[in-house]
């Protein structure tokens, strides 16, 4: 999945007097941060008061859905003292009538957990899918920060993320700096994995290269290029050669861009310290702020 690179806001950019400025306001921030209950609740309870309804008749919208909710719930969670489940939080939308995204605000730091305090926009983009935080935004004023961690030496950050990286890597089985919309297509299938047998890769590997070359996957791609040969063979045998004629072909398309992604194999990401902002790593492995 697509990750933070790590400039949440627009922060870090300008003179060391406008650093030092965006520093001091986050940590302000941080200190101000309310908990994420806290905050939803009131936006919620401000969203309701909007539409001129009372929490009675939220309480009946959520029953009509399934949840076992009544005005003292609606109540309390709009006070920031009962939260939300998973399910009932991705059933905000149906029960209060607003995106999900509208009911987080941008412009406010908030605690997910004791540890953990992060920017108003950040969660957005969680929300928004296709975003997976990097832990260099851990470093960053304006995105997450986590106690222990973002307070650590900037050398220290740096070799750490170098080897959260290469450890992610060797767990997972796509390719190097995969996208997320890719992967989410799901699990490489029969076609994929025996294709991989004659490539020498993994099924992994040639499902995401498949999906890169052609947007869908080559049992995909393989039927879409029979359909267009017009007529198809009645004959059993013969309609196997059209298909192994065709998987030939697609192979070969693909042996490239699986070769350029078996090269990256087990390569942590790129990490520049200077893209850390001003955190930078010296020579000697010691960070500095300058």
């Amino acid at each position: 999945m697509t990750a933070s690179d790590g400039n949440e806001r627009d922060l870090t950019k300008g003179s060391e007097a406008d650093h030092n400025d965006a520093q001091e306001r986050w940590a302000r921030e941080l200190e101000e941060a309310r908990p994420f209950g806290e905050v939803l609740g009131q936006r919620l309870q401000e969203v309701r008061e909007e539409q001129k309804r009372t929490a009675e008749d939220v309480a009946q919208d959520a029953r009509r859905y399934g949840l076992s909710w009544h005005r003292p719930t609606v109540r309390q969670i709009e006070q920031g003292k009962r939260a939300l489940s998973a399910a009932e939080l991705m059933m905000l939308p149906l029960v209060y009538r607003v995106q999900l995204a509208d009911v987080i605000l941008e412009e406010e730091t908030v605690w997910l957990t004791p540890e953990v305090r992060v920017y108003g926009r950040e969660l957005r983009r969680v929300l928004g899918g296709d975003y997976i935080p990097h832990p260099r935004a851990l470093r960053a004023p304006g995105g997450w920060h986590v106690k222990g961690w973002s307070d650590l030496d900037p050398g220290e950050v740096v070799r750490s993320m170098v080897r959260w990286s290469a450890a992610r890597a060797e767990r997972d089985p796509w390719p190097t700096g995969a996208i997320g919309s890719r992967v989410l297509q799901g699990k490489p299938d029969e076609a994929e994995a025996k294709a991989a047998k004659r490539l020498g890769t993994t099924p992994h590997y040639v499902a995401y290269a498949a999906r890169e070359t052609w947007g869908h996957g080559l049992a995909a791609e393989r039927e879409a290029r029979l359909r267009e040969r017009g007529e198809l063979p009645e004959e059993k045998r013969a309609l196997q050669s059209a298909r192994g004629h065709i998987t030939r072909v697609l192979l070969a398309e693909l042996e490239p861009v699986v070769k350029g992604h078996e090269e990256r194999r087990g390569e942590p990401e790129r990490l520049d310290p200077a893209e850390l902002g001003p955190l930078k790593e010296t020579r000697q492995g010691r960070g500095t702020d300058g």
